[in-house]
C-alpha cells in the first residue's frame, strides 16, 4: 500500500460510492457494508476524484470553511483518508 502524502491523489476504489445526496443519511457504500459520514467527510470524499491532491482537497475545504484552522484541517483530512485507505475504500493514483 502506498503511503498517503499531501501530494497523493485519492479516489474511491471500484465498488465504493457515496449514497445519493438526496438520502437523509450520508453514507459511503463499500463492498463490506456502509460507513456513516459526519461533518465535512462527504465533502472530502466528493473531492477525491483522483485528480486533486490531498493538499488541493484541503485548500478547497478551506474555501468552504474559511474560519477553520488550515493546519488542523490538513491533519484531519490526512487522518480521515488514511483510515479509509486502510479499510480499502480509497486508492491513491
Amino acid at each position: 500500500m502506498k503511503p498517503l502524502t499531501v501530494a497523493s491523489r485519492p479516489a474511491l476504489r471500484a465498488g465504493c460510492r457515496l449514497s445519493p445526496a438526496s438520502n437523509p443519511e450520508s453514507l459511503l457504500l463499500i463492498p463490506e457494508g456502509a460507513l456513516r459520514l459526519h461533518g465535512p467527510s462527504r465533502k472530502i470524499l466528493e473531492l477525491c476524484d483522483g485528480q486533486r491532491s490531498v493538499d488541493e482537497i484541503t485548500i478547497e475545504l478551506g474555501q468552504t470553511f474559511p474560519s477553520a484552522d488550515r493546519e488542523r484541517m490538513g491533519a484531519e483530512v490526512t487522518g480521515f483518508l488514511q483510515r479509509l485507505q486502510e479499510k480499502g475504500a480509497i486508492e491513491l493514483l
